[in-house]
Protein backbone atom coordinates (compact mmCIF):
# COMPACT_ATOMS: atom_id res chain seq x y z
CA UNK A 1 0.00 0.00 0.00
CA UNK A 2 0.99 3.23 -1.05
CA UNK A 3 2.67 5.62 2.00
CA UNK A 4 0.87 9.08 1.32
CA UNK A 5 3.99 10.54 3.11
CA UNK A 6 6.21 9.72 0.74
CA UNK A 7 4.67 11.04 -2.42
CA UNK A 8 4.59 14.23 -0.43
CA UNK A 9 8.66 13.57 0.67
CA UNK A 10 9.23 12.69 -2.82
CA UNK A 11 7.78 15.88 -4.23
CA UNK A 12 9.34 17.82 -1.53
CA UNK A 13 13.02 16.57 -2.29
CA UNK A 14 12.80 18.37 -5.34
CA UNK A 15 10.84 21.80 -4.23
CA UNK A 16 8.05 21.40 -6.53
CA UNK A 17 4.88 22.26 -5.81
CA UNK A 18 2.00 20.05 -6.26
CA UNK A 19 0.72 22.19 -9.60
CA UNK A 20 4.49 21.55 -11.02
CA UNK A 21 4.45 17.77 -9.90
CA UNK A 22 0.88 17.35 -11.40
CA UNK A 23 1.79 18.49 -14.58
CA UNK A 24 4.93 16.48 -15.21
CA UNK A 25 2.85 13.00 -14.31
CA UNK A 26 -0.62 14.56 -16.64
CA UNK A 27 -2.61 14.84 -13.01
CA UNK A 28 -4.64 17.57 -11.89
CA UNK A 29 -3.62 19.51 -8.42
CA UNK A 30 -6.78 18.04 -6.51
CA UNK A 31 -6.02 14.61 -7.26
CA UNK A 32 -2.30 15.03 -6.44
CA UNK A 33 -3.26 16.50 -3.10
CA UNK A 34 -5.86 14.04 -2.41
CA UNK A 35 -3.29 11.44 -2.95
CA UNK A 36 -0.90 12.84 -0.51
CA UNK A 37 -3.55 13.22 1.87
CA UNK A 38 -4.28 9.49 1.59
CA UNK A 39 -7.79 10.37 0.23
CA UNK A 40 -7.27 8.83 -3.41
CA UNK A 41 -5.39 5.88 -4.79
CA UNK A 42 -4.11 5.48 -7.95
CA UNK A 43 -1.08 2.64 -9.08
CA UNK A 44 -0.64 4.32 -12.27
CA UNK A 45 -0.55 7.91 -10.66
CA UNK A 46 2.31 6.44 -8.37
CA UNK A 47 3.92 4.85 -11.38
CA UNK A 48 4.54 8.37 -13.25
CA UNK A 49 5.56 9.96 -9.87
CA UNK A 50 8.33 7.38 -8.92
CA UNK A 51 8.88 7.40 -13.05
CA UNK A 52 9.19 11.72 -12.85
CA UNK A 53 10.93 11.61 -9.50
CA UNK A 54 13.32 8.99 -9.90
CA UNK A 55 12.83 7.17 -6.65
CA UNK A 56 11.89 3.25 -6.37
CA UNK A 57 8.45 2.13 -6.90
CA UNK A 58 8.37 -0.09 -3.93
CA UNK A 59 10.22 2.80 -1.75
CA UNK A 60 6.77 4.56 -2.18
CA UNK A 61 5.11 1.41 -0.08
CA UNK A 62 7.46 1.82 2.49
CA UNK A 63 6.53 2.20 6.09
CA UNK A 64 6.74 5.84 8.21
CA UNK A 65 9.54 7.58 7.41
CA UNK A 66 11.40 8.98 10.45
CA UNK A 67 10.36 11.41 12.77
CA UNK A 68 12.08 15.10 11.48
CA UNK A 69 9.77 17.67 13.09
CA UNK A 70 9.62 20.80 11.36
CA UNK A 71 12.00 23.20 13.18
CA UNK A 72 14.23 20.80 14.42
CA UNK A 73 16.90 21.33 12.29
CA UNK A 74 19.48 23.56 12.67
CA UNK A 75 20.46 25.39 9.48
CA UNK A 76 24.03 27.70 8.97
CA UNK A 77 22.19 29.44 5.89
CA UNK A 78 21.56 32.49 4.28
CA UNK A 79 19.35 35.32 5.46
CA UNK A 80 17.66 35.45 1.68
CA UNK A 81 17.31 31.19 1.58
CA UNK A 82 13.59 29.65 1.00
CA UNK A 83 11.10 28.12 3.28
CA UNK A 84 11.14 25.34 0.30
CA UNK A 85 14.68 24.74 0.50
CA UNK A 86 14.80 24.49 3.98
CA UNK A 87 12.04 21.52 3.74
CA UNK A 88 14.48 19.76 0.46
CA UNK A 89 17.45 20.02 3.37
CA UNK A 90 14.64 18.13 5.60
CA UNK A 91 13.83 15.58 3.28
CA UNK A 92 17.66 14.57 2.55
CA UNK A 93 18.42 14.24 6.34
CA UNK A 94 15.05 12.53 6.67
CA UNK A 95 16.39 10.07 3.91
CA UNK A 96 19.82 9.57 5.69
CA UNK A 97 18.31 8.72 8.62
CA UNK A 98 16.10 6.01 7.31
CA UNK A 99 19.28 4.85 5.82
CA UNK A 100 21.64 5.16 8.16
CA UNK A 101 18.95 3.23 10.79
CA UNK A 102 19.74 0.17 8.76
CA UNK A 103 23.35 0.00 9.05
CA UNK A 104 23.79 1.53 12.48
CA UNK A 105 23.87 -1.19 14.51
CA UNK A 106 27.31 -2.80 12.45
CA UNK A 107 30.48 -3.90 14.58
CA UNK A 108 32.20 -1.39 12.34
CA UNK A 109 29.66 1.36 13.41
CA UNK A 110 31.74 3.85 15.84
CA UNK A 111 30.11 4.64 19.38
CA UNK A 112 29.25 8.13 19.35
CA UNK A 113 31.61 9.67 21.98
CA UNK A 114 30.67 12.93 21.85
CA UNK A 115 27.80 14.45 24.57
CA UNK A 116 25.89 17.54 24.86
CA UNK A 117 26.07 20.07 27.26
CA UNK A 118 23.20 20.13 29.63
CA UNK A 119 20.92 23.73 29.81
CA UNK A 120 21.73 24.21 32.84
CA UNK A 121 25.24 25.72 31.80
CA UNK A 122 26.07 28.59 31.25
CA UNK A 123 27.32 29.58 27.86
CA UNK A 124 30.10 32.17 28.23
CA UNK A 125 32.38 32.30 25.84
CA UNK A 126 34.93 31.50 27.77
CA UNK A 127 32.94 28.18 28.42
CA UNK A 128 32.69 27.93 25.03
CA UNK A 129 36.55 28.21 24.32
CA UNK A 130 36.97 25.70 27.14
CA UNK A 131 34.35 23.08 25.36
CA UNK A 132 35.99 23.69 22.37
CA UNK A 133 39.31 22.35 23.73
CA UNK A 134 37.51 19.44 24.93
CA UNK A 135 35.79 18.48 21.97
CA UNK A 136 39.67 18.59 20.40
CA UNK A 137 40.44 16.29 22.80
CA UNK A 138 37.57 13.81 22.26
CA UNK A 139 38.98 13.88 18.26
CA UNK A 140 42.35 13.03 19.34
CA UNK A 141 43.91 16.67 18.28
CA UNK A 142 46.21 18.50 20.94
CA UNK A 143 45.75 22.14 21.89
CA UNK A 144 48.59 23.25 19.66
CA UNK A 145 48.06 20.90 16.98
CA UNK A 146 45.61 21.64 13.17
CA UNK A 147 43.14 18.95 12.60
CA UNK A 148 44.27 17.38 9.49
CA UNK A 149 40.83 16.06 8.06
CA UNK A 150 38.26 17.76 10.52
CA UNK A 151 35.31 15.42 8.63
CA UNK A 152 36.97 11.89 8.85
CA UNK A 153 37.53 12.73 12.90
CA UNK A 154 34.02 13.79 13.81
CA UNK A 155 33.25 10.73 12.02
CA UNK A 156 35.79 8.92 13.79
CA UNK A 157 33.67 9.76 16.76
CA UNK A 158 30.34 8.14 15.50
CA UNK A 159 29.27 11.65 13.85
CA UNK A 160 27.65 10.75 10.31
CA UNK A 161 28.95 13.22 7.66
CA UNK A 162 26.53 13.71 4.55
CA UNK A 163 26.30 16.17 1.45
CA UNK A 164 23.57 17.69 0.43
CA UNK A 165 21.70 18.90 -3.35
CA UNK A 166 24.39 20.79 -5.33
CA UNK A 167 21.65 23.43 -6.49
CA UNK A 168 20.87 24.84 -2.92
CA UNK A 169 23.36 27.13 -2.86
CA UNK A 170 21.87 29.45 0.20
CA UNK A 171 22.34 26.51 2.47
CA UNK A 172 25.93 25.83 4.13
CA UNK A 173 24.92 22.94 6.56
CA UNK A 174 22.42 21.90 8.95
CA UNK A 175 22.61 19.49 11.81
CA UNK A 176 19.90 16.51 13.65
CA UNK A 177 20.67 14.19 16.13
CA UNK A 178 18.01 11.85 16.00
CA UNK A 179 16.93 9.42 18.97
CA UNK A 180 19.28 10.97 21.00
CA UNK A 181 21.43 9.33 22.90
CA UNK A 182 20.92 6.04 21.31
CA UNK A 183 21.36 7.54 17.68
CA UNK A 184 24.27 8.55 15.66
CA UNK A 185 24.39 12.09 15.07
CA UNK A 186 23.83 14.10 11.51
CA UNK A 187 25.97 16.99 10.03
CA UNK A 188 24.74 17.61 6.47
CA UNK A 189 27.04 19.91 4.40
CA UNK A 190 26.14 21.53 1.11
CA UNK A 191 27.99 20.52 -2.24
CA UNK A 192 30.46 22.52 -4.42
CA UNK A 193 31.73 24.86 -1.51
CA UNK A 194 35.48 25.70 -0.57
CA UNK A 195 37.62 23.23 1.82
CA UNK A 196 37.86 26.14 4.38
CA UNK A 197 34.42 26.82 4.24
CA UNK A 198 33.58 23.10 4.77
CA UNK A 199 35.78 23.08 7.75
CA UNK A 200 33.92 25.76 9.50
CA UNK A 201 30.32 24.59 8.63
CA UNK A 202 31.38 21.47 10.04
CA UNK A 203 32.57 22.57 13.10
CA UNK A 204 29.86 24.82 13.40
CA UNK A 205 26.86 21.91 13.14
CA UNK A 206 28.85 20.27 15.36
CA UNK A 207 29.13 23.50 17.47
CA UNK A 208 25.02 23.17 17.55
CA UNK A 209 25.09 19.15 18.65
CA UNK A 210 26.96 19.83 21.44
CA UNK A 211 25.64 23.23 22.72
CA UNK A 212 22.29 23.47 21.82
CA UNK A 213 20.61 19.73 22.22
CA UNK A 214 18.81 20.75 24.86
CA UNK A 215 18.96 24.08 25.22
CA UNK A 216 16.82 26.36 22.63
CA UNK A 217 18.76 29.92 22.60
CA UNK A 218 16.85 32.56 19.92
CA UNK A 219 18.43 31.70 16.40
CA UNK A 220 20.85 35.04 16.31
CA UNK A 221 22.22 33.49 19.97
CA UNK A 222 22.61 30.22 18.85
CA UNK A 223 24.19 31.09 15.29
CA UNK A 224 26.77 33.44 17.01
CA UNK A 225 27.75 30.54 20.21
CA UNK A 226 28.27 28.14 16.94
CA UNK A 227 30.55 30.19 15.42
CA UNK A 228 32.37 31.05 18.63
CA UNK A 229 32.39 27.36 19.04
CA UNK A 230 33.92 26.28 15.11
CA UNK A 231 36.51 29.16 15.49
CA UNK A 232 37.92 28.15 18.83
CA UNK A 233 37.70 24.45 17.54
CA UNK A 234 39.52 25.10 14.19
CA UNK A 235 42.60 27.80 15.88
CA UNK A 236 42.21 27.50 20.28
CA UNK A 237 42.98 30.52 21.71
CA UNK A 238 46.41 29.53 22.90
CA UNK A 239 47.77 28.93 19.40
CA UNK A 240 45.66 31.79 17.91
CA UNK A 241 47.50 34.88 20.20
CA UNK A 242 50.93 32.77 19.16
CA UNK A 243 49.89 32.71 15.52
CA UNK A 244 47.90 35.78 14.82
CA UNK A 245 50.86 38.67 15.75
CA UNK A 246 49.78 42.05 15.58
CA UNK A 247 50.04 44.33 13.30
CA UNK A 248 47.81 41.47 11.69
CA UNK A 249 47.65 41.81 7.82
CA UNK A 250 45.92 39.30 4.89
CA UNK A 251 49.54 38.18 4.08
CA UNK A 252 49.58 37.32 7.63
CA UNK A 253 46.38 35.62 8.07
CA UNK A 254 46.65 34.03 5.07
CA UNK A 255 49.84 31.88 6.32
CA UNK A 256 47.25 31.42 9.41
CA UNK A 257 45.18 29.73 6.97
CA UNK A 258 47.64 27.56 5.38
CA UNK A 259 48.61 26.19 8.39
CA UNK A 260 44.91 25.86 10.62
CA UNK A 261 42.64 24.89 7.25
CA UNK A 262 40.37 28.23 8.53
CA UNK A 263 39.50 30.96 6.19
CA UNK A 264 40.87 34.21 6.33
CA UNK A 265 37.41 35.87 6.48
CA UNK A 266 36.87 33.51 10.12
CA UNK A 267 40.16 34.40 11.21
CA UNK A 268 39.26 38.13 10.75
CA UNK A 269 36.75 37.29 13.23
CA UNK A 270 38.68 35.69 15.37
CA UNK A 271 40.68 38.17 16.05
CA UNK A 272 38.09 40.57 17.00
CA UNK A 273 36.96 38.46 19.28
CA UNK A 274 40.31 37.89 20.54
CA UNK A 275 40.59 41.77 20.89
CA UNK A 276 43.22 41.54 18.82
CA UNK A 277 42.00 44.41 16.69
CA UNK A 278 39.06 46.68 17.12
CA UNK A 279 35.98 46.90 14.82
CA UNK A 280 37.70 49.47 12.69
CA UNK A 281 40.78 47.10 12.35
CA UNK A 282 37.92 44.11 11.42
CA UNK A 283 36.15 46.64 8.94
CA UNK A 284 38.90 48.01 7.15
CA UNK A 285 40.29 44.03 6.82
CA UNK A 286 36.57 43.18 5.35
CA UNK A 287 36.81 45.40 3.02
CA UNK A 288 40.25 44.71 1.58
CA UNK A 289 39.25 41.23 1.39
CA UNK A 290 36.06 42.62 -0.75
CA UNK A 291 38.26 44.86 -3.10
CA UNK A 292 40.53 41.75 -3.98
CA UNK A 293 37.53 39.33 -4.87
CA UNK A 294 38.33 37.22 -1.85
CA UNK A 295 34.18 37.22 -0.64
CA UNK A 296 34.20 34.05 -2.61
CA UNK A 297 37.00 32.67 -3.80
CA UNK A 298 40.15 33.15 -1.87
CA UNK A 299 43.53 32.46 -1.72
CA UNK A 300 45.69 29.51 -0.53
CA UNK A 301 43.31 26.19 -1.37
CA UNK A 302 42.26 24.23 1.63
CA UNK A 303 41.45 20.57 0.00
CA UNK A 304 37.91 19.53 0.33
CA UNK A 305 37.51 16.41 3.25
CA UNK A 306 35.60 13.12 1.68
CA UNK A 307 32.80 11.51 3.91
CA UNK A 308 33.33 8.39 4.32
CA UNK A 309 31.83 6.51 7.11
CA UNK A 310 27.91 6.66 5.89
CA UNK A 311 29.49 5.04 2.47
CA UNK A 312 31.79 2.43 4.54
CA UNK A 313 28.78 1.63 6.15
CA UNK A 314 26.31 0.90 3.58
CA UNK A 315 28.89 -0.90 1.53
CA UNK A 316 29.64 -3.24 4.41
CA UNK A 317 25.92 -4.01 5.23
CA UNK A 318 24.71 -4.21 1.96
CA UNK A 319 27.42 -7.51 1.99
CA UNK A 320 28.88 -6.18 -1.46
CA UNK A 321 32.24 -8.06 -2.06
CA UNK A 322 35.32 -6.20 -1.30
CA UNK A 323 36.28 -5.64 -4.92
CA UNK A 324 32.69 -4.06 -5.55
CA UNK A 325 32.91 -1.57 -2.54
CA UNK A 326 33.18 1.15 -5.05
CA UNK A 327 29.49 1.66 -5.98
CA UNK A 328 26.69 1.50 -3.89
CA UNK A 329 23.80 -1.02 -3.83
CA UNK A 330 20.55 0.13 -4.72
CA UNK A 331 18.82 2.26 -2.09
CA UNK A 332 15.85 2.64 -3.52
CA UNK A 333 16.67 6.40 -3.98
CA UNK A 334 17.01 8.43 -6.88
CA UNK A 335 20.85 8.58 -7.92
CA UNK A 336 21.22 12.35 -7.26
CA UNK A 337 20.01 11.33 -3.37
CA UNK A 338 22.22 8.70 -2.81
CA UNK A 339 25.08 10.00 -4.21
CA UNK A 340 24.72 13.26 -2.07
CA UNK A 341 24.49 10.88 1.15
CA UNK A 342 27.71 10.05 0.48
CA UNK A 343 29.30 12.90 -1.13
Amino acid sequence: MVNPDRVRHARMYYGWSQAELAALVGTTQPKLSQLEKGLYSSSELVDAIAQATQYSREWFDLGPLPDLPTGSLRFRKQASSRVRDDERIRCHVRQAIEILAKFSDLPQSPPVQLRPLYPSETLSTARIEQVALEVREQLGVGPSDAIPNLVRAIERCGVVVIGSAVDIEKHSGASFWPDYPHGHPIICISRGISGDRQRFTAGHELGHLILHQFGNPDPKTAESEANRFASALLIPRDAALEWIEPPITLRKLALVKAQWGISIRALVRRSLDLHLIDDANRLSLEKQIASRGWTKQEPIDVPYEQPALLKRLIEIGSGLPAAERGRLPNLLLPPLAARDLVA
